[in-house]
């Protein structure tokens, strides 16, 4: 493999068997010219080659190159917790375990957690998450490795005594953070459940990002028990989960319907909005999130661990949603590969041919994008976007079809190449 330089700021062209865009169809024998972070051209080798014939180049031989997967819902502080949870739990049960476990590590065990987490998403090819935490241990460790990402801070509890103390004090959170974050760094919000908040601090919310237009992301319609919840009242959620967690006094929603038309009640179904798991999401929903322009982003493995249910994915590429793929955390799953969570949706669909495997690859890149309202920066090989690109090995069959070669075959060994904004960080 031919070497060059990987400063940040070099100018150069890549070369591959194969460039998969994702945005358009692949160009076999392609390449990508790249000026400091940016892509500057995409098209065949002989061409670019002619067009710039006296840059750098690097020929990635035996590989595709194509986008970073962007792994749109993670909690990498929970990396440590593999194969602690027992997956045999109902879903409140593994809730209490994991809150019990989390409230065990000190700060030392969640940095080195995050930290482990972000090295396996890298190794995998991942370039870009969306991270849902409440400590300042991942935006560090993600700015020290070089990834890009969403950082959306965890809003969780169901009482408040001063609103105004209240807001001020998040106001302040967020902006320290985002004069830490970088330029590959967007500072949101995550708002844990509608369960885990009371109507007081969902208002709270509204009027908060009404004020201050960050993205936002909520696990919603995940579990059979939250619909027990909103549309009976009843159930584990209020009489396991609130008096384990001293909650016993809190009141029950006013009306009955949908945890997603709940939450619209408070004006929180916007294009800013990223809805994650929408297992139980039925057909309205999927309308009302579409009108929104918000999207969704699904972790069908994590959902099998916890005994949930699937989500309607096949009406949601119908209803026109933009949907990404997560893996969410190792407390619910057993990698942070987006190739394995790509397999196991394939998987699940592929008896009934509805998802082709361009669709499927294209929810790890542009669709994960898409949802973090990144698709202008990454997400494509395309002039003017960022340089997050990874090269992976071709393991290639006669079918002719790269999307299906790389999602049946690729594993960590695969991965030669991630670059982040046109520097390398890691080279195989």
């Amino acid at each position: 493999m031919q070497k060059t330089p990987d400063t940040h700021g070099d100018v150069m062209i890549l070369t591959a068997d194969c460039v998969l865009p994702v945005s358009s169809p692949p160009i076999h024998r392609g390449a990508v010219a790249i000026q400091k972070s940016k892509i500057m051209a995409v098209g065949k080798e002989t061409d670019l080659c002619t067009r710039f014939p006296n840059l750098p180049r690097r020929d990635l031989m035996g590989c595709i190159l194509m986008p970073g997967l962007v792994n749109a819902h993670t909690h990498l502080e929970l990396s440590s917790l593999k194969g602690c949870l027992a997956s045999s739990q109902d879903f409140i049960s593994w809730i209490l375990t994991l809150i019990n476990k989390k409230k065990s590590m000190t700060e030392v065990e969640v940095r080195e957690s995050v930290r482990s987490g972000v090295e396996d998403a890298l190794a995998s090819g991942t370039t870009c998450v969306g991270e849902v935490t409440n400590t300042p241990f991942s935006l560090t460790e993600m700015n020290e490795r070089g990834l890009r990402g969403l950082l959306f801070l965890e809003v969780l509890g169901r009482t408040v005594d001063d609103p105004g103390r209240w807001q001020e004090e998040w106001t302040r959170k967020i902006r320290a953070l985002q004069s830490e974050s970088g330029n590959r760094m967007t500072i949101g919000l995550s708002p844990h459940s509608p369960y885990s908040l009371s109507e007081e601090m969902l208002q709270l919310l509204s009027g908060l990002l009404e004020k201050d237009p960050l993205p936002y992301t909520i696990h919603i319609a995940e579990s059979r028990e939250e619909m027990d919840y909103f549309y009976h009242h009843r159930g584990a959620i209020p009489t396991r989960l609130f008096p384990a967690v001293g909650w016993e006094a809190q009141t029950v929603p006013r009306i009955s319907g949908s945890p997603l038309s709940y939450l619209d009640g408070f004006g929180l179904v916007t294009n800013r909005l990223l809805a994650v798991h929408g297992v139980h999401l039925d057909s309205s929903d999927l309308d009302r999130l579409h009108e929104a322009h918000a999207g969704v982003v699904i972790c069908p493995r994590s959902n099998q661990m916890l005994g949930v249910g699937q989500p309607p994915v096949e009406a949601m590429v119908e209803a026109g949603l933009s949907v990404g793929l997560g893996t969410d955390s190792l407390a619910s799953n057993t990698s942070l590969s987006l190739w394995d969570e790509m397999r196991h949706l394939r998987s699940l669909f592929k008896t009934q041919g509805t998802l082709s495997s361009g669709t499927i690859l294209q929810m790890a890149t542009l669709g994960g994008a898409r949802g973090l309202g990144l698709e202008s920066v990454i997400g494509s090989i395309e002039t003017g976007k960022e340089a997050d690109l990874i090269a992976v090995t071709w393991q290639r069959s006669d079918r002719n079809d790269p999307a299906a070669d790389l999602i049946e075959k690729t594993g960590k060994d695969h991965i030669r190449m991630v670059m982040v904004s046109g520097k390398v960080l890691l080279d195989n």
